[in-house]
């Protein structure tokens, strides 16, 4: 077998592990759900090991959904980090084995009582001490020797993605709100990001009846590839390179053109707030480069495909 159909193969094996443990879920998702959503306190995640890995990325993804989270160590919350957790936060512990030593200790000694557990055994010492219990468990690694942890830590982040999936719908927590608590990053700026932030209020205009060389010479002094007929608070149309390159090949007499002849009489306008997902669908559906921001009776600018990709 080759490397690629190795890899494959593998990819597929922990896919296919991972649908079976879905069809044979008996996990009690609805109470470690409204654990985390009625909780008062933090959403603290810990683990050992591998799991700890898990652990923590889980603490980042609901951390970044709205759910304050982090990630204490369990050794470590056994040599003075218990402080950190109090009786109001919930617990979420990930063990394979569901006997890990320090994590038990963790559990012993915590002031928090509740508890979702996640490991391979509803009988483990973990699921003695949870509220909740998760049973994660997978039919075989895809390590070849059945020992790394690899579709087992796989399929717990898929149960902790799906859980934080689940809060995040039933309490509507929205674009606006991720874009918030993300503001430095890319989805961010897309999200915060509107056409008031992007467009360009300095625009050309032309009169109906203005002839083809004062229409290049506005065009050309605007810089946009474009000029809009008519006023700010009046728009008739909008005239673009494109639409003179046109004109030209279908007149009989391209010296006589004026203005009114060339371009669309039906420009299309985008609200002030409308965002960069939806400003990028509509330049790619309409296979436009600009468009008005404002309305024929108030312009207010103009935003062009080239600035929402590099805003």
């Amino acid at each position: 077998m080759s490397i690629n159909n190795r890899t494959i193969a593998s990819i597929e094996a922990q896919a296919k592990s991972i649908l079976d443990l879905a069809q044979h879920d008996t996990n009690d998702y609805e109470s470690a759900v409204k654990i985390i959503m009625a909780c008062n306190g933090k959403l603290i995640f810990t683990g050992m090991g591998k799991s700890g890995i898990i652990a923590r990325k889980l603490a980042a993804t609901f951390s970044s959904t709205g759910v304050p989270s982090f990630f204490v160590h369990p050794g470590e919350a056994y040599h003075g980090d218990l402080g950190m957790i109090e009786v109001d936060d919930v617990l979420f512990a990930f063990s394979n084995s569901g006997e890990t030593a320090e994590l038990i200790n963790l559990l012993k000694y915590s002031r928090s009582k509740s508890v979702i557990g996640m490991s391979n055994d509803h009988n483990s010492t973990l699921a003695s001490y949870s509220k909740v219990h998760l049973e994660c468990k997978v039919d075989k690694e895809i390590c070849p020797l059945n020992l790394a942890p690899t579709t087992s830590t796989t399929a717990a982040l898929v149960i902790g993605d799906a859980i934080c999936a689940t809060v995040m719908e039933l309490s509507g927590f929205s674009e606006e709100e991720f874009a918030a608590l993300h503001p430095g990053g890319t989805l961010g700026k897309s999200l915060l990001t509107k056409a008031k932030d992007l467009m360009i209020t300095e625009v050309p205009f032309v009169k109906p009846a203005d002839s083809l060389q004062e229409v290049l010479l506005k065009i050309s002094e605007g810089r946009l590839g474009l000029a809009c007929i008519g006023n700010r608070n009046n728009v008739l149309g909008i005239i673009t390179d494109g639409d003179i390159r046109r004109a030209i090949e279908n007149a009989q007499d391209s010296g006589n053109l004026v203005a009114e002849q060339m371009g669309s009489k039906k420009p299309i306008f985008i609200e002030p707030q409308t965002g960069l997902h939806e400003m990028d669908q509509l330049f790619r559906e309409k296979k436009i480069v600009s468009v008005l921001v404002g309305s024929p009776n108030e312009l207010k600018g103009v935003v062009q495909f080239y600035d929402i990709h590099n805003p």
